[in-house]
């Protein structure tokens, strides 16, 4: 049995419709722990604001890094 076999919330399934960083922070979390997250959110979100940083410094809605790192173990 591997690591991905064993988790916590596994079978549980959270659709996320939160803003700013702390609601989708603890959805990451969530889904880190096994759960299924589904991710609803308007396109004007916080994450996907030009202000924050961007790994390759292009300005994307769907590439700066707070937006990629509290979307990891979602279904956006």
């Amino acid at each position: 049995m591997n690591c991905h076999e064993r988790r916590a919330l596994k079978g549980i399934r959270v659709v996320e419709y939160a803003t700013m960083v702390s609601g989708p922070y603890c959805g990451k979390l969530l889904g880190d722990m096994g759960a299924d997250v589904i991710k609803v959110e308007l396109l004007t979100a916080i994450l996907r604001a030009p202000a924050v940083p961007f790994p390759t410094n292009e300005s994307h809605p769907e590439k700066s890094a707070l937006f990629l790192y509290n979307n990891t173990s979602k279904r956006v």
